[in-house]
């Protein structure tokens, strides 16, 4: 039997769609993946306070090599983009198992595993200011 993990926001979701808090990682991730590299993830934290979680944004990407963001100005979500928020939100609560399954559609299982405690720092660095995913609420 094949389990399904619901994965919210879709692809194809518009980016100005999004919640704040997910756009703001989203553009984040985009920014690091960006030719500007992490100085302008850094800059795109920076305007929520939250320049400090680059350390965590930056070891929870690298292993993940199946998650290519897009470009800073393209309007839709893709569906490894889409993975990666549901899995962040899944961190900031009790089922880290899910986070983790979802981290696996986007690198193999070791990678995935070594993503792991940076972005469950990453979501708890999220979610001491105050910037709750949808999916975790």
């Amino acid at each position: 039997m094949t389990t399904r993990i619901p994965i919210w926001p879709q692809a194809d979701t518009e980016v100005d769609a999004l919640p704040e808090p997910e756009r703001l990682l989203l553009d984040a991730a985009r920014g690091w993946a960006s030719p500007g590299g992490p100085p302008t993830a850094r800059m795109i934290l920076a305007t929520a306070g939250a320049q400090h979680l680059l350390p965590a944004l930056d070891a929870a990407l690298r292993p993940l090599t199946g998650l290519r963001p897009g470009c800073p100005l393209c309007p839709r979500l893709s569906a490894a983009e889409g993975a990666w928020l549901a899995a962040v939100a899944v961190a900031q609560g009790p089922n880290r198992g899910i986070a983790l399954a979802l981290l696996q559609a986007l690198a193999p299982p070791i990678p995935a595993y070594q993503a792991m405690p940076a972005m469950v720092g990453l979501a708890c660095g999220m979610a001491r200011l105050g910037l709750r995913l949808a999916a975790a609420r």
